[in-house]
């Protein structure tokens, strides 16, 4: 097997066509056909399998293409970084939401520079979790921060963190509430075009929980200082209230439905050029979420 026939083979992998993959390379399809067969011969082994007008990988052809994504990956890393030795730094760029890196990102950036002296870092925020996946996706950012679960080929993920939403209230306004049974505090809802928001909306729909009666936010301190003012309940993930519960000045409500939790993951592409420096600074971004 050699680097031609795997360049092929990881092209079909990724377009799971043929026709598309001769396009690319400028050839006809029978010669990528021929390729493929001759490959296969060589491994012993059948790489794809065809249903109807569909090819789909073998677990063979899976357990190639993991490695070839590696190869090709580190290939073009190492073009990237000759390429750059004379030219300006190199970029990483990253983008999730504004609320989660400033809740448990805060350690990281200081420590991004320090690790990583010879590459520029850029950071933005999204609010919108489709966004933040198709920036990944069209390589627009290296790495993306979201709380969604969105798949597509050549796109790998790994879990930050998963944190409980809970109904809550000061602790002074909660025994008011037990000793005035009639009692309601309006609720402080946080409300924006973030897959957060979506999260909290699902909760609060699964209690029961009125519209009514709510004052709606767009920040998440706002939310947690009117809390602390004993103005209303509110509808929160553990991560924004977790020094203030463990502190007793905020209590977890009971709800007639178990806490939903939200799982946040990190993204990024199996192909990135800079894959190692991209896994490294994951490496980073794990290692600080662990200490939020």
């Amino acid at each position: 097997m050699g680097l031609p026939q795997l360049r092929t083979f990881h092209y079909c992998a990724t377009y799971l066509s043929f026709s598309k993959t001769a396009q690319h390379f400028g050839l006809s399809q029978p010669a990528i056909t021929k390729q493929i067969k001759k490959l296969e011969a060589d491994l012993e082994q059948d790489l794809f399998i065809r249903a109807g007008r569909k090819l789909f990988l073998t677990s063979a052809g899976e357990a190639l293409f993991e490695y070839s994504s590696q190869i090709f990956s580190l290939y073009e890393e190492a073009l990237g970084k000759v390429r750059n030795l004379s030219e300006e730094k190199l970029r990483l760029r990253i983008v999730g939401d504004l609320n989660y890196m400033k809740m448990n990102l805060s350690g990281f950036f200081a420590k991004a520079y320090e690790r990583f002296p010879d590459i520029e870092i850029e950071i933005d925020t999204a609010e919108n979790a489709k966004l933040i996946f198709s920036g990944v996706r069209d390589k627009q950012y290296d790495i993306g921060i979201l709380s969604a679960n969105y798949t597509t080929i050549g796109v790998r993920d790994r879990l930050l963190r998963e944190d409980n939403i809970y109904l809550v209230a000061s602790t002074a306004l909660a025994s008011r509430m037990r000793r005035e049974p009639d009692l309601q505090p309006p609720l402080l809802f946080y409300k924006s075009e973030s897959s957060y928001s979506s999260f909290l909306q699902e909760f609060m729909h699964r209690n029961g929980l009125s519209e009514q009666n709510r004052m709606t936010f767009n920040s998440l301190e706002m939310i947690r200082q009117a809390l602390l003012k004993d103005t209303g309940v509110a509808i929160l993930s553990e991560d924004v209230i977790k020094e203030d519960i463990l502190a007793g000045r905020i209590t977890i409500l009971a709800t007639p439905v178990e806490s939903l939790k939200i799982k946040t993951r990190v993204i990024y592409r199996s192909d990135n050029p800079m894959l190692r420096s991209v896994e490294a600074c994951i490496k980073l971004i794990i290692a600080e979420t662990g200490k939020s």
